[in-house]
């Protein structure tokens, strides 16, 4: 569905999820405030697989990547389709919060697989979020199936802490902060996720690598409470509505305009 979209908009084959997002994606969900995937699905979806990429990509590859996968009926998570992009900055980081209770970590841990889509662009792991994802992967005992290709520059251990790359200098701090804490309880998590990166980018396409492990102390101390979950949804919820009843005033501010 998202393909065909991406064909009726006219978009070049070569488009990143940068300029997919600015041009597509919010230019469809500006009126409404909801996410490309709730806005197609009101009711939502429980996803299956969760999948981390970075934004450099060709769209339409990452697509025909997902596509080439066999796999039963399933429900991918992306973030740049999952997450509201028409948000203002500072709505969509109080919605990210801390990566331990963001969205990302949340449908991960839900998910069955973790699918890790490479290209040949760019090595994931000099993506911070992506780091955190291997990360969270590795917490959860997630298998990790692999698609697409990996730059043949690829190489382990660059991506860990503070050494991957983050446009957002307060993502940073706190993705940084998340991964060297879980590194702290559990010396030998590092170690872990290199091995992992480097399993990730050496895999043939279409494989799965097992990256799973024992929960460590950190996932406990991670965890939310029954009544912390509760109040974090509340207040997702009511910024959900008062995000929509802005862009409902500004649709009537458009609407009439002559």
């Amino acid at each position: 569905e998202f393909l065909h979209t991406l064909d009726s908009a006219k978009m070049p084959r070569e488009a990143t999820a940068h300029e997919v997002v600015d041009q597509v994606v919010c230019g469809e969900t500006f009126s409404t405030a909801y996410s490309w995937a709730l806005q197609r699905t009101r009711s939502g979806k429980r996803c299956s697989h969760f999948v981390s990429h970075t934004w450099e990509e060709s769209v339409v590859e990452f697509c025909k990547a997902l596509q080439a996968l066999i796999l039963v009926d399933p429900v991918f998570w992306i973030c740049f389709l999952a997450l509201p992009q028409t948000w203002p900055r500072d709505a969509l980081g109080r919605l990210l919060c801390t990566p331990f209770q963001s969205p990302f970590f949340v449908a991960l841990k839900d998910c069955r697989e973790v699918v890790v889509v490479r290209n040949i662009k760019a090595n994931l792991y000099d993506r911070l979020w992506c780091t955190f994802e291997l990360l969270a992967a590795v917490l959860q005992k997630k298998n990790v199936v692999v698609a697409g290709r990996m730059p043949g520059t690829f190489a382990t251990g660059r991506g860990t802490g503070s050494t991957a790359n983050c446009t957002d200098p307060l993502d940073r701090e706190l993705i940084s902060g998340a991964i060297l804490g879980a590194q702290r309880e559990d010396n030998s998590l590092e170690a872990i996720v290199n091995r992992a990166m480097y399993l990730v980018g050496q895999a043939p396409e279409k494989t799965t690598v097992h990256v799973s492990r024992a929960r460590g102390p950190f996932w406990r101390t991670a965890a939310l409470s029954e009544s912390s979950k509760q109040q974090e949804m509340d207040r997702m919820k009511a910024e959900i509505s008062r995000l929509q009843a802005e862009a409902q005033s500004r649709a009537q501010l458009f609407n009439g305009i002559d």
